[in-house]
């Protein structure tokens, strides 16, 4: 998911001080678009969004966790889970302390601070695996 936005968003954005990133048609890396000038945004025919929010953990970069808001379906870290993590839509009787590491947009997301984490503590998937019994 990498939440589009329209050249006049884009260009709010960056006169907002925020970061946007550009697709060139026909490529599929995303570029930094402080790289061009408005003159070429404002004819820029390919894609735009805001740069994702991340983090670091211990030298691992992982996209940044959000604040659910009511009805909103996300992701959060649970070690008793074989996967590391549970899906969850939020509602007025969700217990907020069960965020203590925060939430996640997306299975992609919320994979990669796993991997991440089992990085760090030096878990392969094979090892957290043979640790819970499993395959």
């Amino acid at each position: 998911m990498t939440n589009l936005i329209s050249g006049k968003e884009a260009l709010i954005a960056l006169a907002n001080g925020e970061e946007v990133e550009l697709q060139v048609v026909g490529d599929m890396n995303w570029h930094d678009s402080t790289q061009w000038t408005v003159g070429e945004l404002l004819c820029f025919t390919g894609k735009f969004r805001l740069k994702p929010r991340t983090i670091t953990i211990n030298g691992i970069e992982v996209p940044a966790p959000f604040e659910p808001k009511d009805g909103d379906k996300f992701f959060y870290l649970n070690d008793g889970e074989e996967v590391g993590y549970i899906v969850c839509t939020h509602d007025w009787g969700f217990d907020p302390s069960e965020l203590n590491f925060g939430a996640w947009r997306s299975e992609d997301e919320i994979k990669q601070v796993v991997a991440a984490l089992r990085q760090v503590f030096g878990l392969s998937d094979d090892a957290v695996n043979a640790v819970r019994g499993g395959k």
